[in-house]
């Protein structure tokens, strides 16, 4: 990660002369503290993964060919990059069909901000690395394979991704596991999709036996839009999770999901489900079980669901065995809940449960009370969106 930048209060100001939008179409010779369109976007960072800086202080590569391989594609530009920091950027509006997931290495920016970029059908891994930022792209998986859009492992940190617009995945949208932390989702789109987020995984043989690996975990996720989903709006397990003012709407069986000493501090989120509307789900997801599945039937008493009971999507596992392995941590996740809204046909579930534990966010950020213009400002915003988000005006927290 670059190191000696300038005071967060510089990037600030740069951002305010600078909006994002015409900060994009800046020309700079280096992706460095001095270029408007790098301050712009950086000043933006918040929660767990706000130390993310990508390819600061490296080169530009742009993107030139919609290839999947080959010279001037966007793999081509992410194999350059294992050669030192990197800031990826694209020369025109383009759809990319891809083959195979795309790796992304250490110290990489991928910035879409000014262009339509749209991956199809493979998505990207981000797998042992660090300080990656991934910005203002659409990845469509068609439910063509068993991939995701976003895969965060195997030991990855500081990664920042924000306002992608993530779909029709086998799979996952995204999953942050195996080891990685200190990562922040932001004003990101989540829908038309089965299994939406992961936050940890858990082993069918012993649900704790990677709890010293994956209790690392630290995720913040903030002003995201979860529309027309199934399930998994996260479902988190273990680590620890800030999420606030984000908007769930409209979800087919469940909304989030928090279970085995998950720490989760859900603060002014926006819960919305509509129990008479049309199902809009294919006719079956396929799953990685090589089940097709099909949730439409649970619609009418979806809205009763905006969470599963505290623990319950891992009880049944943690009972069958406790004796085995001598469980003596909880199945229950560790929980705080503030000042969350629930509109049309939506019920609250979640309760406090040893909110002590719970955790208090190390860190300044921007929070908005939960009301219905916020529900639309995300609904308007979150996204692979042009043009510059308002952020908010009011921040919280430690060191504002």
């Amino acid at each position: 990660m670059k190191s000696g930048m300038k005071p967060l209060r510089w990037l600030l100001a740069l951002a305010v002369l600078h909006g994002g939008a015409a900060a994009a179409n800046e020309t700079c010779a280096s992706p460095d503290e001095h270029c408007p369109s790098i301050a712009s976007l950086l000043s933006q960072r918040e929660g767990y993964g706000a130390r993310a800086t990508g390819g600061l202080g490296g080169r530009f590569v742009e993107v030139t060919s919609d290839k999947d391989t080959g010279p001037g594609t966007l793999r081509a530009a992410l194999e350059q990059a294992k050669k030192g920091p990197t800031w990826i950027r694209f020369a025109s509006d383009m759809t990319i069909l891809l083959n195979s997931q795309l790796r992304v290495p250490s110290n990489v920016t991928i910035d879409g901000r000014g262009k339509q970029v749209t991956l199809i059908d493979d998505g990207l891994g981000v797998y042992g690395s660090k300080n990656v930022i991934l910005t203002h792209l659409t990845i469509d998986g068609r439910l063509t394979r068993l991939t995701q859009a976003v895969n965060v492992a195997n030991g990855s940190s500081d990664v920042w991704v924000d306002h992608l617009d993530l779909s029709r995945m086998s799979d996952r949208l995204l999953n942050v596991k195996n080891g990685s932390t200190d990562v922040t989702v932001s004003w990101t789109k989540f829908h038309n999709s089965n299994k939406v987020m992961l936050l940890n995984n858990i082993t069918s043989k012993n649900l704790f036996e990677n709890y010293d690996r994956d209790s690392i975990a630290r995720v913040t996720l903030h002003h995201n839009y979860f529309f027309n989903t199934v399930q998994r709006n996260p479902r988190g397990q273990f680590g620890t999770f800030h999420l606030f003012n984000n908007l769930l709407e409209n979800w087919d069986f469940y909304g989030m999901s928090f279970s085995l000493e998950a720490k989760a501090f859900v603060e002014g989120n926006i819960f919305s489900n509509d129990a008479q509307r049309k199902c809009v789900e294919p006719a079956f997801f396929p799953t990685v079980e090589g089940i097709n599945v099909n949730y439409c039937r649970y619609i009418p008493v979806a809205s009763k669901r905006s969470a599963l009971d505290n623990g319950e999507s891992d009880r049944g596992a943690y009972e069958k065995l406790k004796a085995q392995h001598g469980y003596t941590r909880d199945y229950k996740a560790f929980l705080r809940l503030k000042d969350n809204l629930y509109l049309g046909d939506a019920k609250p579930v979640l309760q406090d449960y040893r909110p002590e534990a719970a955790p208090t966010p190390p860190y300044c950020y921007g929070y908005e009370r939960a009301t219905p213009e916020l529900a639309e400002k995300i609904r308007k915003f979150a996204g692979n969106t042009a043009g510059d988000t308002p952020l908010p005006a009011t921040k919280v927290g430690s060191g504002c």
